[in-house]
């Protein structure tokens, strides 16, 4: 699957990895200590797991020159950043 240079595999490496890894972060947060996740630490883990793309897109852009799945993660990069900056720092969605 990573072999071939797709714009699409990109996209659902770029959205997959933050999301599954957020996902195992607040499994393993909440069964350490239950209660521990509030507000504030699930918008900071949130803008941490969407920066993480941008070491993920170095890789496949850069070691692997493979452009298209970086364009790919690249895209949900940005669409990630505009979701998160448009749900916490303006009243347009809640």
């Amino acid at each position: 699957m990573l072999s071939k240079d797709k714009m699409i595999t990109g996209v659902i490496i770029g959205a997959a990895l933050p999301t599954s890894l957020f996902f195992i972060f607040y499994l393993v947060m909440e069964n350490a200590a239950p209660g521990s996740m509030h507000s504030a630490m699930i918008e900071k883990a949130i803008l941490l797991f969407i920066g993480l793309n941008a070491l993920v897109m170095h890789h496949f852009m850069v070691r692997r020159e493979q452009d298209e799945i970086g364009k790919g993660i690249l895209l949900t990069t940005f669409l990630g950043a505009l979701v998160y900056v448009t749900y916490y720092y303006t009243d347009f969605i809640q």
